[in-house]
């Protein structure tokens, strides 16, 4: 463990969403001083206004970026933590971003995760970069949610697999890499054990809940008309359509053993994950 890291504040934006509000929770039971941050917490942050940037960054060793999903200033922070003292960046970008970036033919100023990525290895201090895989939590808080609740998930991925994984691993490999030295230079793809079709994840969900609950393969024909009935910007939804072409040609299904590199035990498993959530209300209608 890194002296000057374990006993300096962490700064950890994006606190309240997935992955922020669990490694908030983690770092805090282990003894780190934490300042957990977004535009309503007491010391405000806010990525468009750069004037709330000093006051968050002061007295702080270790960053952690959840990026906006929307373009920020990433270059213009990661200079100004620089310049603030702080010695470690670490970005949540996403899986192979660069690739689909450059699939779309945009670059890191279109993708605020990969934004954040560039930054941070641009940065001139040390960081590190992970890159989770799908959320298994978007079954359960996400964009499937009410697919789930209404029995039927549909999207254009037919038997494609994919690791999911579970956000207390990404949370915990962010903790890892906020405090243990090692990690510099390195960019972590995180994933599931096991790389699963959207029918399998579904199936699992199923069993746990004793809900019905079906996956229903969509030509991407059927859901770029989808898209557009919703009324997306056009960009959204040529971007959309590419990601899913990205993950039908088989770009996101292997596996990687980084989780169980970085933290010394296996990834959760979709099926515990989901008998674990349904335990916890996850998928009972208010």
């Amino acid at each position: 463990m890194s002296e000057h890291i374990a006993n300096d504040t962490i700064l950890v934006t994006g606190a309240t969403g997935k992955v922020g509000r669990r490694l908030v929770e983690i770092l805090r039971d282990a003894g780190r001083e934490v300042r957990a941050v977004s535009r309503s917490t007491e010391i405000p942050f806010d990525w468009t206004d750069s004037s709330t940037w000093d006051k968050a960054l002061e007295g702080v060793t270790a960053v952690y970026i959840i990026a906006p999903d929307h373009p920020f200033p990433a270059e213009e922070f990661a200079a100004a933590a620089a310049k603030a003292g702080v010695r470690r960046l670490v970005a949540q970008s996403g899986r192979r971003v660069q690739d689909l970036a450059a699939a779309a033919g945009v670059g890191p100023e279109a993708i605020g995760m990969y934004a954040a990525q560039a930054a941070v290895q641009g940065s001139g201090i040390e960081w590190t970069v992970l890159q989770p895989n799908n959320f298994n939590e978007n079954f359960s808080e996400g964009d499937y949610l009410p697919g789930i609740l209404a029995g039927e998930i549909a999207l254009p991925l037919a038997d494609t697999t994919e690791p999911l994984i579970a956000v207390a691993d990404i949370a915990a490999v962010a903790a890892a890499v906020l405090t243990e030295d090692g990690h510099h230079g390195q960019v972590y793809e995180l994933t599931g054990p096991e790389s699963l079709t959207m029918g399998e994840a579904a199936a699992a969900i199923a069993a746990a809940s004793g809900k019905t609950v079906v996956y229903r393969a969509e030509t991407p024909e059927e859901h770029d008309a989808a898209l557009r009935a919703a009324q997306l910007p056009e960009e959204l939804v040529g971007f959309l359509n590419l990601m899913y072409q990205f993950m039908r040609e088989g770009n996101m299904s292997p596996t990687t053993d980084n989780v169980e590199r970085i933290l010394g035990r296996a990834p959760i498993a979709f099926a515990d994950w989901a008998f674990d959530a349904a335990k916890a209300g996850a998928w009972t209608q208010a």
